[in-house]
């Protein structure tokens, strides 16, 4: 995730402001309303509540959660599992990342083969994580660069795409993923982009009833209308929306690192107008735009806590009520989350379900096989070739898989 220098970030900033100048008195009441034209004295008509043109396998709206970090600095896995265990979460994606393609190299999940024995305790539990309800999903892209150029999946070559693709499709059905997050932080054409997403739709997509989610993650200023710069990722993101709108899921919104703030909701009714996505320069609809932040001031700038958030999720969510549900929080990442910090992660994510989601549970049924399963991943991440009960106690998995075993 790249970070913008203080300068660039004041040069938007005053855009910003000079756009909020030239926008009219009842803007702010437009807002409320749902209307661009609505004044105190000509309010806007109700409308119909706002619906999706497709299905959902989960409710609005998302919580949604990055997993980069699989290991701790002994090189042990670090558990998924509490996310679904422990009271008061009730997440709805877990985003594996960062995938990384390269010209001339295999697909890596950061350093290694998704297929390394150092993830076979994260490819098990990302299996119970699913049967519990959550979507687990892959991350393709972020900071590193390679994925994104005319050598690789931006070719005008069809053979080069096709090369580089199918890593890609290999990566989809080999671990069951439910989704792809594409994180373009470099430039990338908008026909290539576009081939991308229309390529994943024909291949996953022919079942609507089991949607395949495409997702993307711009930096907020991105989104921004009439404004230019303040894009990592080369195309527009409006022209995508117009153009392919019903064939991505939502959008990630990194509103950290100088690219946005979650502070307050200014920034978010910015990139959403009014809200109702007939706009050319702003076609979004807040069910597809989540607020993302850092999760620790650790992993950027930006961090903000959770009484704060609330207040800024709350602010949103009258803007648009009753016609908008906001589309939910990303954080960004899991593994040190505050405020349990490494101890316990997953606070994090109890804190987030109480604001979005309360009242929401996800279902574990755990088997003793699902336990025998577990605990062998977890020896052989840990380089230990071992039977499922046999590894020495300082070795054992953080968690005791037999101790959740459904009764």
């Amino acid at each position: 995730m790249l970070r913008l220098s203080s300068s660039i970030w004041l040069c938007i900033w005053t855009l910003l402001l000079q756009q909020c100048v030239a926008l009219p008195a009842a803007y702010s009441i437009s807002l409320a309303n749902g209307t661009a034209n609505a004044t105190d004295d000509n309010p806007a008509p109700p409308e119909p509540v706002f619906s999706l043109p497709y299905s959902l396998p989960y409710s609005l709206p998302r919580l949604v959660i990055y997993f980069q970090s699989a290991n701790d600095p002994t090189g042990a896995p670090i558990s998924l599992l509490p996310l679904i265990t422990e009271k008061g979460i009730a997440l709805t994606h877990l985003i594996i990342s960062s995938f990384h393609i390269n010209r001339d190299q295999d697909l890596v999940l950061n350093d290694w083969a998704p297929s390394d024995t150092r993830f076979d305790t994260l490819w098990s539990e990302a299996a119970i994580l699913q049967r519990a309800g959550v979507r687990v999903m892959g991350m393709l892209g972020g900071a590193a660069s390679g994925a994104w150029t005319t050598d690789t999946l931006d070719s005008p070559d069809v053979d080069t795409f096709e090369h580089y693709y199918g890593q890609l499709h290999n990566l989809i059905v080999q671990h069951g993923l439910q989704g792809i997050d594409l994180d373009v932080e470099q430039k990338m054409s908008q026909d290539g982009i576009s081939r991308l997403i229309r390529r994943l739709t024909a291949d996953f997509n022919s079942d609507y009833s089991n949607r395949f989610e495409i997702t993307l993650a711009p930096v907020g200023s991105a989104l921004l209308p009439h404004i230019t710069g303040g894009n990592l990722s080369g195309f527009r993101y409006q022209t995508l929306e117009l153009e392919l709108g019903k064939e991505i899921a939502f959008y990630n919104a990194q509103l950290y690192n100088g690219w946005g703030t979650v502070e307050s909701p200014i920034f978010y009714q910015m990139m959403l107008g009014n809200g109702s996505g007939l706009d050319p320069e702003c076609p979004w609809v807040p069910e597809k735009v989540l607020l993302g932040d850092v999760t620790s001031p650790d992993n950027g700038d930006g961090y903000v806590d959770a009484p704060i958030f609330n207040l800024t999720v709350a602010a949103i969510r009258d803007t648009y009520k009753p016609r908008h549900e906001i589309g939910g929080i990303m954080g960004w990442e899991y593994f040190n989350s505050l405020p349990g910090n490494t101890a316990k992660p997953w606070v994090w994510a109890q804190e987030m379900t109480a604001i979005l989601r309360p009242g929401l549970a996800p279902y574990l049924n755990l088997t003793e096989d699902d336990a025998h399963q577990l605990t062998a991943a977890y020896a052989r991440s840990v380089g230990r070739r071992v039977g499922a009960r046999s590894l020495p106690l300082a070795e054992a998995p953080p968690i005791n898989y037999y101790d959740m075993i459904t009764k």
